[in-house]
């Protein structure tokens, strides 16, 4: 049981993050109502796990690594269904904002995950290393690659779209 003084500091913790709780879980699932959802569950989660929580200066890698896995519950789920409704739309937005989501959507999970933490979030590398529970070289190594292939897709498409 939550006394008040605990559900006000939760809610003083989480307020500030539903916006980043639901970025960064439409970055990995692609889907508002799923990112929406992953959101939602995240936060019901790390409510009743509060108590679990050993250290709360480390609230919100927790609740991150927490939202991970809630992301990952709702793609294993998502394997098993076809879209319907996913089909891609013509589209009015420039090229260039089209090229770099398309980049960025060739991206591993973990790797648009990095990008979207790092260059969106300001988080820093080793914030982003305690969310992920890796190494902070392995952050750097995936946000290095990363940046790569969208450049190597980008330069590719580029060649392409001059032919």
């Amino acid at each position: 049981m939550h006394t008040l003084k605990d559900k006000r500091w939760f809610t003083q913790q989480v307020r500030p993050l539903l916006d980043t709780l639901y970025r960064v879980a439409y970055t990995l699932l692609g889907n508002d109502a799923d990112a929406q959802d992953a959101a939602q569950n995240s936060v019901e989660q790390a409510y009743v796990s509060l108590p679990k929580l050993r250290d709360r200066a480390k609230f919100r890698p927790w609740l991150m690594r927490i939202l991970k896995n809630e992301c990952y519950i709702i793609l294993r789920e998502k394997k098993r269904v076809i879209p319907f409704d996913d089909l891609p739309e013509e589209s009015s937005e420039p090229l260039d904002t089209l090229d770099l989501k398309t980049a960025f959507n060739k991206l591993s999970p973990e790797s648009r995950l990095c990008i979207t933490l790092y260059y969106y979030e300001g988080y820093s590398v080793s914030e982003i290393a305690a969310f992920l529970n890796e190494p902070e070289g392995t952050v750097k190594s995936r946000l290095s690659r990363a940046r790569k292939a969208m450049r190597h897709d980008l330069m590719e498409q580029e060649v392409s779209h001059a032919e």
